[in-house]
């Protein structure tokens, strides 16, 4: 204490925890309105009362939560993202990918349902991921299934959210094959992006090699997005019949299945299931390229 300054009590008193200067001060800040924010004007200070003490403390209004809660979440995002470019060499986010838009889309008669599904899927997002809305694309191979998958991720990244494309087969090969100790990608780390993504594009199910390991893995990647409930993309060439039955089989050698269906019915409810019927845009393709072929070459393509 300075020589200027006098406490409250005398020497017998006890101590009340504040000197006279305080004392006034605080006396002047009560004599004074609260401090409003000139934006929203919410006040930006508050009187509390401590161990019997009054204090006058700053509190964040109404704009300055929200702009917190905004730099929090965009901080979030910018780490997310910085994770997931550690899956740019293993998932399916090449120069494929990156060609599979809407604005490349190729529009045909047995594609409209698809496009029109997409396109609105991409402008209601923030619903889509509020209510947790995935989508299970199932038809037979090569009919556009991956191509709209990567269209509407594709547009959810342009958004600036952290997406991840991946087949399942790749994503248990991570998990399998890489370890921390060698400083790659461990099973926790592989789990945490998986849940933490935004949206999450899950390539091919069901072609992956059934095994009780494997079986366990593919659960705790569906109940990581189910439990966190955000959406997930799925695609798959199997029937819905044949892929119920293949998501039962645990272990192929034993024939064990799982009565209780625990991966088909969280993707039940995850997803809403939509078939694409177009004609294969691989023999599409197929057909155009061995055309083009023979008409560099200058030959009659026979029928």
């Amino acid at each position: 204490m300075t020589p200027t300054e006098h406490s409250c009590r005398d020497e017998n008193s006890p101590d009340m925890g504040f000197s006279v200067g305080e004392l006034l001060t605080q006396i002047t800040e009560f004599s004074q309105p609260i401090v409003c924010c000139e934006t929203c004007r919410d006040p930006t200070q508050k009187d509390i009362e401590l161990l019997g003490v009054k204090k006058r403390v700053p509190v964040l209004c109404r704009c300055r939560t929200e702009a917190y809660a905004r730099e929090k979440a965009e901080a979030e995002q910018r780490d997310l993202r910085r994770r997931l470019e550690k899956f740019k060499a293993y998932s399916l986010m090449d120069n494929r990918y990156e060609a599979s838009t809407f604005k490349n889309w190729e529009h045909r008669p047995d594609n409209r349902d698809d496009y029109a599904l997409g396109t609105k899927y991409c402008e209601m997002w923030a619903d889509m991921y509020a209510n947790n809305r995935g989508l299970m694309f199932h038809g037979r191979a090569g009919n556009g299934k991956t191509f709209l998958s990567f269209a509407i991720a594709n547009a959810v990244d342009k958004q600036g959210k952290a997406v991840m494309a991946i087949s399942i087969s790749k994503l248990l090969a991570i998990i399998k094959d890489s370890f921390d100790k060698n400083g790659e990608l461990g099973e926790i780390d592989v789990l945490n992006t998986v849940r933490d993504a935004c949206l999450l594009v899950l390539d091919d199910l069901g072609v992956e090699y059934k095994t009780a390991w494997a079986y366990e893995k593919l659960y705790a990647i569906i109940d990581t997005r189910y439990r966190t409930a955000k959406p997930t993309i799925i695609t798959t060439n199997y029937s819905l019949d044949a892929l119920r039955e293949n998501l039962a089989t645990i272990d192929l050698r034993t024939r064990i299945t799982d009565p209780s269906e625990r991966i088909f019915s969280r993707i039940t409810e995850m997803c809403a299931f939509h078939e694409i019927k177009g004609a294969s845009w691989r023999i599409s393709k197929g057909t155009r390229n061995k055309a083009a072929m023979f008409a560099e070459l200058g030959l009659t393509q026979k029928p």
